[in-house]
């Protein structure tokens, strides 16, 4: 598709509602930021597996950034032509007839709806719905959080008008329209990823009209901001366009650099993932991976790891002692305490599971377990088998991404623990690949204006103009690379062996 080409000056206003912060940053269409604010906020654990947020907190947040940053020097709010969002996935509110939420944002790390989850793995099995959605039957998807609340809050659920994410929370009263994007819809578990329409199936099973639905769209769908919006009198143009743009996953691809069929990224934060972009929708027989719609053109496939900085922040508070000091400095100790072992961590495994495992296995019996402890093993041997650990889980999960799709020789690292001195050089050894990670770092929100920037057709392709990005590359070290071949084999043994132990039974002291 031949697009009117813009000049390099275009700008567009980047938003990515996270689970920690929002970032707002104003790109042009070369890539580089003018302007940029962050605000953090908290999550509410109110139990035991249950992870919520206030979105009204959220939305309130999202705003005040998007003030911050247009009031910086450089954003020129005035020659801002569109505004896009990044969001995170997964989760989901239930509104009232008014718009006012019923519920907190249930977060894609709440594990309430475990239960219900397996119940349906095992009457209806695995594979039900996952060849139509792309989703694995796990409490993470929002398919799973209705069929709790269906089932534990059913006055709730009957008397909910609508039930959304976050960031149609937020662009509702921006654009006054429930709608939205297909990637968000697909992490819901119930959209079809092939007709890009909510499946029927899914929502004859939860006795959900597709009305208390949003509507999908693409990203790049153009809309227009309401007139007396939130942002109002913050300078930008009247006929500024909003795009939904996507999830916080799929964008990262594009904001990585990764946007070709085929290339991995693998994302690591307080979460992590590994997944690639294809022209076709993607499933294996295992139901191991997930698979998302991006475009009309394009899905997004992969898996995601759930313990991965979070588990990173317990150790290093918890067991090394870190609470009380600066984030950063907590993980430059834990980096330089992991760095003093040897790969392999002498036959000490540590299998991260603190919260609900996620990809590959998609098991909720997989619990944190520290497997070979021996009194010669220290805190850093801890440390380092850990990181291993995640490893192992995204080789296991590129794994499959390879059976299925013809994957590039190089991965792309993004995130937070890219910039760790010794997290890249581990998975070049443990996956066997060359491992680049990009200079700026930027992923999700860069992805956001990617889209933004492509719907106003000043640039032809998921990429900014000339983009040439400078990354640092990282080779696998062949003897590494021999040792890590044996220490995940074992590592995949003692996962299968640990699946198929549940204390829960009556013979199991």
């Amino acid at each position: 598709m031949n697009l009117p080409m813009q000049t390099h000056t275009t700008r567009v206003l980047a938003v990515d509602i996270g689970t920690s912060s929002v970032r707002a940053m104003v790109y042009d269409a070369t890539g580089a930021i003018h302007a940029r604010a962050q605000i953090a906020y908290s999550t509410i654990r109110p139990a035991q597996y249950l992870e919520e947020q206030d979105p009204d907190l959220v939305r309130a947040e999202v705003y005040r950034a998007i003030a911050q940053c247009l009031q910086q020097d450089g954003a020129k709010p005035g020659e801002i032509e569109a505004i896009s969002f990044s969001s995170q996935m997964y989760g989901v509110i239930a509104l009232d007839h008014a718009h006012r939420p019923l519920t907190r944002n249930i977060l894609w790390s709440d594990g309430r709806s475990e239960p219900q989850a397996e119940a349906m793995k095992k009457s209806l099995g695995a594979r039900w719905l996952y060849p139509d959605t792309g989703c694995p039957m796990n409490s993470i998807f929002p398919f799973a959080k209705l069929l709790w609340l269906k089932c534990e809050q059913p006055e709730l659920f009957r008397a909910a008008a609508r039930f959304v994410s976050i960031k149609e929370y937020v662009t509702f009263p921006l654009i006054g329209e429930w709608s939205i994007d297909y990637s968000m819809a697909s992490s819901t578990g119930l959209l079809d990823i092939h007709a890009h329409r909510w499946s029927t199936k899914a929502l004859d099973y939860l006795g959900l009209l597709s009305e208390r639905l949003p509507s999908p769209v693409s990203g790049t769908q153009r809309f227009s901001l309401q007139a007396g919006s939130p942002l109002a009198g913050l300078g930008l143009p009247e006929d500024v366009a909003v795009f939904l743009g996507g999830g916080d996953g799929p964008l990262a691809n594009l904001g990585a650099g990764a946007s070709l069929p085929g290339t991995v990224n693998i994302d690591l934060g307080t979460s992590g993932a590994a997944r690639c972009l294809a022209e076709r929708p993607t499933v294996d027989d295992a139901a191991s991976l997930w698979c998302f719609c991006l475009t009309e053109e394009l899905w997004a496939s992969g898996g995601i790891v759930t313990n991965v900085g979070n588990a990173y922040q317990w150790f290093a508070g918890k067991v090394l002692g870190t609470a009380g000091i600066a984030e950063r400095d907590a993980y430059a100790i834990m980096d330089r305490t992991a760095a003093e072992i040897a790969p392999g961590c002498d036959g000490l495994y540590f299998l991260p599971y603190l919260r609900k495992a996620r990809s590959p296995y998609w098991d909720g019996r997989l619990k944190g377990t520290m497997y070979g402890l021996t009194a010669d093993h220290s805190a850093a041997h801890m440390a380092r088998a850990m990181l291993e650990a995640v490893a192992f889980d995204l080789r296991t999960i590129v794994g499959v991404m390879r059976k299925k799709l013809t994957l590039a020789e190089h991965v792309v690292l993004t995130g937070g623990l890219a910039r760790s001195p010794i997290i890249p050089q581990l998975l070049a050894d443990v996956l066997d690949a060359e491992i680049r990670v990009p200079a700026d770092g930027e992923g999700s929100i860069a992805g956001a204006a990617i889209l933004a920037l492509n719907g106003l057709g000043a640039i032809p392709a998921l990429s900014f103009i000339g983009e040439a990005r400078t990354a640092k590359t990282y080779r696998p070290d062949a003897a590494n690379r021999e040792r890590y071949h044996a220490v995940y084999a074992g590592y995949t043994r003692l996962v299968d062996q640990l699946r198929g132990i549940n204390l829960n039974e009556r013979n199991v002291l």
